[in-house]
């Protein structure tokens, strides 16, 4: 773990911070086509933690009902709550949802993660699927971002996953060498349906991995 600056904990920070992400970015689209496919032939109800401009709803398809909750919402909505979720319990009641995504978030929980964790488990349908990212600080050339206070291993973020829920896959989302989104022309169409790791390589160069998550069996 790493200590971080507490202005990441502000909604001032996170409101200049979450415009940056107004347009679906490659991380954004290569989770809708996941949960599209979960969804597929059925109503779903998808929570998405740390929304921000709730850019994901634009690529998700109509059978699903989207909720969000950032620390700063840019356009109040009524799918939309105001929520500090590292400090405040996800409070919508008794409602109960099929998918729960959190994308960039869980850099960001430190002390909070595990509690976190049993959270979102609660908050899930009995045949729920939890999809979280996490960055690789393995990678070569990653910098090691200040305002992260929740840095660890690859395995450790599995590990740490296995006792809350049934981890059902873990695959890279994207190979670089430099650790930023995928550029132009046929690199984000290529490694949009790359969906498996590559030994030796996915250690060294996978930007950051999706964690699909269910239950306990």
């Amino acid at each position: 773990m790493t200590e971080a600056t507490e202005n990441y904990r502000t909604r001032d920070y996170w409101i200049v911070e979450n415009a940056l992400y107004a347009k679906p970015s490659f991380r954004l689209q290569k989770c809708a086509r996941i949960v599209n496919e979960i969804a597929r032939g059925r109503v779903c109800n998808l929570l998405d933690v740390g929304c921000g401009p709730a850019a994901l709803r634009s690529v998700l398809s109509p059978n699903i009902s989207y909720y969000g909750i950032d620390i700063a919402i840019h356009e109040p909505a009524s799918y939309l709550q105001e929520l500090d979720f590292g400090r405040n319990k996800i409070c919508f009641g008794d409602k109960r949802f099929d998918v729960v995504v959190a994308l960039g978030v869980f850099e960001y929980m430190g002390e909070y993660q595990n509690r976190k964790f049993e959270e979102i488990r609660d908050i899930l349908s009995k045949d729920g699927k939890f999809i979280m990212s996490y960055i690789n600080f393995g990678h070569l050339r990653h910098k090691v971002w200040p305002n992260y206070n929740n840095v660890q291993p690859i395995a450790q973020m599995k590990k740490s996953l296995g006792e809350v829920f049934q981890l059902e896959r873990c695959f890279p989302a994207s190979h670089h060498w430099r650790p930023k989104q995928p550029g132009k022309y046929a690199i984000p169409a290529m490694q949009m349906h790359l969906n498996f790791n590559i030994p030796l390589v996915s250690p060294c160069l996978a930007v950051e991995y999706f964690f699909v998550c269910s239950h306990r069996k």
